[in-house]
């Protein structure tokens, strides 16, 4: 810029010593406006051609960056998958064979049965004693012994000359019990009891849901019997 300058004055210096003053005096407003648009036009050119890539043999480059043109979203994205989190399998429920699960519900049928009327049990343990033919001889023994055991329900079923049946709702084997095998299973007996007043105007009570945990075997003839109560939890 400095260098055009210092030429344009000693042009003019020239022409207006010569006789084509005229025609100076007609040029030096056309240099002026290529002094003032040449500055310009270095600076566009600056924004505009990039220096030469290295190997490129000295060439430079003009770089166009294009417009990205977004397309505005059109609704939400479709399920690809199932939703994320774990996933939990479910437990495949052992099967339970129909001779094992058969001595187990005579089991509870028999013994949460009772009859308090006048002349049929005499206490609690009665109907213990008629499971005989579904037990060994071994839990027979513990079960049949004398004891203060349901003593309380007895009151109350005697006042009523009640009868008492049983309902069995399920029978499976328990939750994280090992499972069956050809002479053994744990089994879970869930039953209803149901109440029936024999006195007039005796309300019935609700019917009972309860459940009773056992181990079924094969004695020596390969008859399923019940072998063990375990603690109901």
């Amino acid at each position: 810029m400095v260098a055009l300058t210092r030429l344009l004055g000693a042009l003019v210096r020239m022409l207006t010593r010569t006789r084509r003053m005229k025609i100076a005096l007609v040029a030096v407003p056309a240099l002026i406006v290529v002094a003032l648009v040449a500055p310009r036009a270095a600076n566009r050119d600056k924004h505009t051609t990039s220096p030469a890539l290295a190997g490129s043999g000295g060439v430079a480059t003009t770089t166009i960056t294009p417009t990205a043109t977004i397309a505005s979203p059109t609704g939400l994205p479709g399920t690809t998958g199932p939703a994320p989190g774990p996933t939990v399998q479910q437990r495949t429920e052992p099967v339970l064979a129909k001779a094992p699960a058969d001595a187990a519900r005579a089991y509870a049928l028999t013994v949460n049965a009772h009859d308090a009327r006048p002349g049929r049990d005499a206490g609690f343990i009665d109907s213990y004693v008629r499971a005989r033919p579904y037990v060994t001889a071994q839990l027979y023994a513990l079960i049949s012994a004398p004891s203060r055991r349901g003593d309380y329900l007895w009151v109350g079923w005697a006042k009523q000359q009640a009868t008492v049946t049983a309902e069995v709702v399920r029978v499976a084997v328990p939750d994280g019990a090992p499972a069956p095998t050809a002479t053994s299973a744990h089994i879970r007996v869930q039953f209803r009891q149901v109440i029936t007043p024999h006195v007039a105007g005796a309300a019935a009570p609700a019917p009972i849901l309860d459940a009773v945990s056992l181990v079924v075997s094969t004695d020596r003839n390969g008859h399923w019997l019940v072998s063990q109560l375990l603690a109901d939890t």
